[in-house]
């Protein structure tokens, strides 16, 4: 899989001002930013129950879905929608947000790096091990637990990748990033979470070369084909208690 920003010979247009001024969505630290959520969340149940009420089959058990919807995946049929006029706007606007490709101070080195924001202050990651980190074919399937729209539950496999995850909770006025190429990127998963001082700006378009999409869009990292390895982190947001992502 190609990365969406290759290290060398790439020329990319950096914002540099919103992350100034809004600094991280919802907060730097992560036990606020935990209780907003659940606030949110109990009004976003009294009113998704209501609907669940009217709108169900007899049966059925309600269950809970984050107030929260999942990003999109970045792919070139849902670039449309993530591109839009009023996305840009608002990306413009808002501070670093998960979804968000950023250019950062490397924490361990001299030099800058370019990734996905994937983790704000007080999301729990769930990342592989680095025993089993280029071995594994099977991280996807920790993914699927937390994040399968279709509710297919808990298998013999995903349960056996979880045993080969390690838990980390992103600390305050940090953020966890990874690149987009899971198997070849030396990310948050190597160094730990990074300090949000570090952030030089947002990524907005790539001018050279041309390829692919030049706008960098606020999104869910690109995933690989089904029948390919997967060893990036799954991101459970601060103040979820169980709820379906």
């Amino acid at each position: 899989m190609m990365p969406t920003i290759k290290p060398h010979g790439e020329i990319i247009v950096i914002e540099k001002i919103s992350h100034c001024l809004y600094g991280l969505e919802g907060g730097c630290l992560g036990e606020q930013r935990a209780k907003e959520a659940r606030a949110r969340q109990k009004e976003w149940e009294i009113h998704e129950h209501k609907t669940f009420l009217v709108t169900s089959k007899r049966n059925r058990v309600y269950e809970p879905t984050w107030h929260k919807r999942k990003l999109p995946e970045v792919n070139h049929e849902n670039h449309g929608r993530l591109s839009s006029l009023k996305q840009m706007l608002h990306r413009f606007t808002s501070g670093i947000d998960v979804g968000d490709v950023v250019v950062l101070e490397h924490p361990d080195r001299e030099g800058t790096v370019c990734k996905r924001v994937l983790g704000l202050p007080g999301d729990i990651i769930l990342r592989p091990k680095h025993d089993t980190f280029y071995i594994s074919f099977k991280h996807r399937d920790v993914l699927e637990v937390f994040e399968d729209d279709k509710g297919s539950g808990t298998s013999e496999g995903s349960m056996a990748s979880l045993s080969e995850s390690c838990l980390e909770i992103v600390p305050d006025g940090h953020i966890w990033v990874e690149g987009d190429n899971s198997v070849n990127s030396a990310d948050s998963r190597h160094y730990g979470p990074v300090s949000s001082a570090l952030v030089v700006g947002k990524v907005w378009f790539r001018i050279w070369p041309l390829r692919g999409d030049a706008f960098m869009v606020r999104g869910g990292r690109p995933m690989p084909p089904k029948n390919a390895p997967f060893t990036g982190s799954t991101v459970i947001p601060a103040g979820c208690e169980g709820e379906n992502i």
